[in-house]
Formats: structure tokens, sequence, C-alpha cells
């Protein structure tokens, strides 16, 4: 009789890491897979580090990335290339991608991380043959999940030109070992280096987690997610103009 094989878990855990370095990822297979048995160039950063550097959405991770950087409009608005007022797009090798993964699925939408529990940096043309990604590269983001353990953690953030930003993460177990539940929540206002720019986001989430079996082999997660974002656009420069019309 032949042993089944067994697939390693749909999701990434911070057991195994020291400090900033992990050593597993979800970009390559979508599951649970060693890093170095991926042939593609994947850059991890593990809740550790997204913490201790203050990192608050991918354009910021991206920064400290190999092979990636930032692009950045006439107007300074970072995501967005020239002549675009906004946009999500990051350039690998010098070659744009416009695409971010969500949990293993595309998004096209701002992702902040009060709701991020990992931010995965995939690089590269093999990575095609290899999971979910673009030519150049793609971005994986993964979402915070109900734990079994209790952990309330509240955050504040403020600068001199006004901004400000709360956070909120509150992980609680119903039953142990067998239901647990977790809401993540964000208020944060952003102002730009000069007037009439910035950013307001709000959102909240909320994960559930079921273990059916003591053996813990089955976990069944469901997430949810609501937010809105305004952000305010004005001119890099701000002068004086005079204009006359004579018919």
């Amino acid at each position: 009789k032949e042993t089944p094989v067994a697939l390693s878990a749909f999701e990434v855990t911070a057991n195994a890491d020291v400090g900033y370095e992990s050593s597993t990822a979800m970009s390559g297979t979508r599951t649970n897979e060693s890093l170095a048995n991926l042939p593609n160039s994947i850059s991890v950063f593990n809740p550790e580090f997204l913490s201790d550097l203050g990192i608050t959405d991918f354009f910021q991770a991206a920064d400290f990335a190999v092979g990636a950087d930032n692009i950045y409009n006439d107007n300074l608005q970072v995501g967005a290339p020239v002549g675009a007022r906004s946009g999500n797009q990051i350039n690998f090798r010098g070659l744009p991608s416009v695409r971010q993964l969500k949990d293993g699925f595309p998004t096209y939408t701002p992702q902040d991380t009060y709701n991020t529990e990992r931010i995965e940096i995939s690089r590269g043309p093999g990575g095609i043959a290899y999971g979910d990604t673009d030519a150049t590269g793609v971005i994986n983001l993964t979402s915070k999940r109900g734990q079994f353990r209790n952990v309330t953690d509240f955050a504040t953030r403020l600068d001199d030109r006004g901004s400000r930003r709360f956070t909120l993460d509150f992980n609680r177990v119903l039953v142990p070992k067998t239901l647990a539940a977790r809401v993540n929540w964000v208020d944060s206002r952003l102002e730009g280096w000069h007037e009439n720019t910035g950013r307001d986001f709000r959102a909240g989430a909320g994960a559930l987690r079921w273990q059916p079996f003591k053996t813990g082999r089955t976990i069944v997660d469901a997430t949810f997610e609501r937010g809105a974002m305004v952000t305010h656009i004005s001119h890099t420069a701000l002068n004086n103009q005079l204009a006359a019309y004579v018919p």
C-alpha cells in the first residue's frame, strides 16, 4: 500500500522565523514551501520586520526589496506613472508591474499593512512557471488570520505635519484549540509634504478560525474586509498667474 502524499499547509506562520529571516513563503506554490526549494527569487518581510520599521504599505516595503523600486509621477505621487494621477505600479529590475496578489489572488486596490501578516516580493520571469506572477515580478500580501492565543495590540502614530494613524489588532480564543476570532481596524489621515495633498483611510477586517478536529490537520478560515480611501491631489508647485482674454 502506497503512502499518501501530504501537502504543506496553505498558510505561512512565523514559527520558523528568526528575527527578520523567514524560511518559508507562499508565492512560489501557494502552499507553505521552504524558500530553499523554490527556484524563483523571493524577498519575505515578516511581521517583526514590518513592525520595527513602521511600514504601512507595500510601497514602503519595496524600498527594502532587492531588484525592486518605486516610481513617482510629476506630482511625486508614489505608484503613479508620469502622466497618471494614481496607481499601484512598482518597477522590478526596470520593468513595470501593476498587479498585486492578496492571499494569492489578484487585487488592484491599495493595501495597508494594518491587516497584513507578511509581504512577499517575487522577482524575475522565472516566477511565471512556478506560481501566479507576472514576467517582471509580483507582490503577495498575506492577511492576518485568527490565532489560538489572546492578543491585543493598539498603536498610534503622529507627525509634525498633522498626520495621525490609529490601529487595533484584537484576537481572542472563543473555544480553546477550536475557535478563534480576530478584528483589525485602522483610522489614518496622512498629510503630504506640501499643502492640499494627503490620504484618508479607514477600514476594518475580521477573521474567524475553526479547527474542527483535535488533530489540528484541518483548519477553516473565514475573512472579511471593508474600507474607504480618499486621496487628495494638488500641484507640486504653487505660483501666481495672471491671464487676460481680449475678444
